[in-house]
């Protein structure tokens, strides 16, 4: 009897960092919005003599239509965001007609974990924090 694969479409990613420079915004011919960023992500490990390490990967993000043109709008370089999309292969011809290959993040949510603070915001979430909880509730 043979066997049937049936082999699911998983293509997701999620990464945080920060932008490695400002959204490079443009439009294609057609007028459709497109911006390329860049993410620096850290991953933290403790190496064989059990010291901690941090190696930082960089990804090329990719955004499109309305997405792209709030990204280009609200983000900068240094911006803490999460990135959600798809990872994609493109390949193309250089100037010298070599063909080039590249992975990218498709973004199809970009969240700013960065936010302006309100005057006298930042005092009233610490008197909140300091505020003891009458619940019952053990959590």
């Amino acid at each position: 009897m043979a066997k049937k694969l049936n082999l699911p479409r998983i293509n997701n990613v999620i990464v945080s960092g920060r932008l490695t420079r400002d959204v490079e915004l443009r439009y294609t011919g057609s007028g459709t919005p497109v911006a390329s960023m860049s993410i620096a992500v850290d991953r933290v490990y403790r190496d064989s003599d059990n010291n901690w390490q941090t190696e930082t990967s960089f990804f090329r993000i990719v955004a499109w239509a309305r997405l792209a043109e709030r990204a280009s709008e609200t983000l900068s370089k240094g911006s803490p965001v999460i990135i959600e999309g798809t990872l994609q292969s493109r390949t193309w011809q250089d100037k010298e007609e070599n063909t080039r290959t590249t992975v990218e993040i498709v973004a199809n949510r970009i969240q700013n974990l960065e936010r302006e603070v309100q005057e006298g915001e930042k005092e009233q979430k610490s008197v909140a924090e300091d505020k003891e909880s009458d619940d019952d509730i053990p959590f």
